[in-house]
């Protein structure tokens, strides 16, 4: 990569901001932002105090062309996100042109400067860029045309004086924390509280919170209880999808967990009558992990993990989806519970019965 950094020229002087004074200046910040975090928001701070844009753009990219995989939120929900973190920053506004693209194709940055010319033909472009990415900048389809329209502005401190043209060095240390981190587990320093929530509050990353903690085993049977709860709720509880899902997807979050684990969650705070065994605990123990950990707060949601093992007398309907949706997912056999498939039939139109039905048979299978 040396010929290329020896290439670029940093010029921080004021020249190279106000080149042609006529021109307003068009700030771009690309990403998958999945989730966006205060990192972000220190170097888009940072760009907009130096180059005082008239308009500053983040764009989410659909398909980044230099990672493996997709984006794990979906558009809409990287959207909201960034919404949120942006909230309170003035002339900055989410650009979806590459999201809204109805091709699966890589999303090239080439391509969205020049459509972005072509919408602001009297701004002068800059693009923000971390000094990390510069490392695969020449990896960059049609990366010299790029260099062409924008005016490269690098936040992050290299140990080598590396030169870029026309390029604008921002004195801000990029934030030690990836995207990757916050999806597994959100924390309040480096993420917006507002975003917490919302990822809480919508499931965003339950699957990759959850498969760290549990065998692929347990990791498989938790999907499939999420997909069954979703069925149960399709013709008379849809308004509690969302939270079946949520529900369902953390409910076994510390089956696997060892008896010490669990009764160091749990304190003495549980009723000892109730729930005799470390195994009868886990609902119990799974609400506190995800409480804790997760942000999870909704009550409706937590006391349905909690009681999955062992309903109360009268458990809420999200209760009783999850107990259900726990005992008829497709990999229960006969011996599990007889008639399966007819009961989750039943669930769907009267989970009232279908609910009496399986806790009957599960009480008659441990008492």
């Amino acid at each position: 990569h040396m010929k290329l950094f020896n290439k670029i020229k940093f010029n921080d002087d004021k020249i190279s901001l106000f080149k042609n004074k006529k021109m307003k200046k068009l700030l771009i910040f690309g990403g998958t932002f999945d989730p966006i975090h205060n990192g972000h928001i220190k170097m888009l701070s940072g760009a907009i105090k130096k180059i005082q844009p008239d308009l500053s753009l983040i764009i989410p990219t659909k398909n980044p062309p230099l990672k493996d995989s997709s984006p794990t939120a979906s558009s809409k929900d990287r959207v909201a996100m960034i919404n949120l973190a942006i909230a309170n920053i003035p002339k900055v506004k989410v650009c979806d042109y590459e999201i809204k693209s109805k091709s699966n194709s890589k999303s090239y940055t080439y391509l969205t400067i020049k459509y972005l010319k072509n919408i602001y033909k009297n701004y002068q472009l800059y693009f923000l860029v971390g000094m990390d990415r510069l490392n695969d900048f020449d990896q960059w389809k049609n990366y010299k045309q790029i260099l062409k329209n924008v005016t490269l502005v690098v936040a992050g401190r290299d140990n080598q004086k590396a030169k870029f043209s026309n390029a604008i060095r921002l004195s801000v240390d990029e934030t030690n924390i990836s995207s990757k981190q916050l999806r597994k587990l959100p924390n309040k320093k480096y993420l917006n509280f507002n975003i917490v929530k919302y990822i809480a509050k919508n499931g965003v990353y339950a699957q990759s919170q959850i498969k760290s903690l549990m065998s692929d085993y347990r990791y498989q049977h938790t999907l499939r209880v999420a997909k069954t709860a979703l069925e149960i709720c399709s013709i008379k509880n849809k308004n509690l999808a969302k939270k079946a899902y949520i529900a369902a997807m953390y409910h076994d979050v510390a089956k696997e967990f060892n008896r010490d684990q669990i009764l160091e969650l749990l304190g003495n705070k549980f009723n000892r009558k109730r729930f005799p065994t470390a195994h009868t605990l886990h609902g119990c123990a799974s609400a506190v992990y995800v409480k804790e950990n997760f942000f999870i707060t909704d009550k409706e949601i937590l006391d349905a993990i909690y009681n999955h093992v062992i309903p109360p007398k009268k458990p809420s309907i999200l209760s009783k989806i999850i107990y259900c949706a726990d005992k008829l997912e497709p990999a229960r056999t006969k011996k599990d519970i007889p008639n399966r498939t007819k009961l989750l039939a039943l669930a769907k139109t009267n989970l009232n019965k279908a609910y009496e039905e399986v806790l009957a048979y599960n009480k008659s299978r441990f008492n």
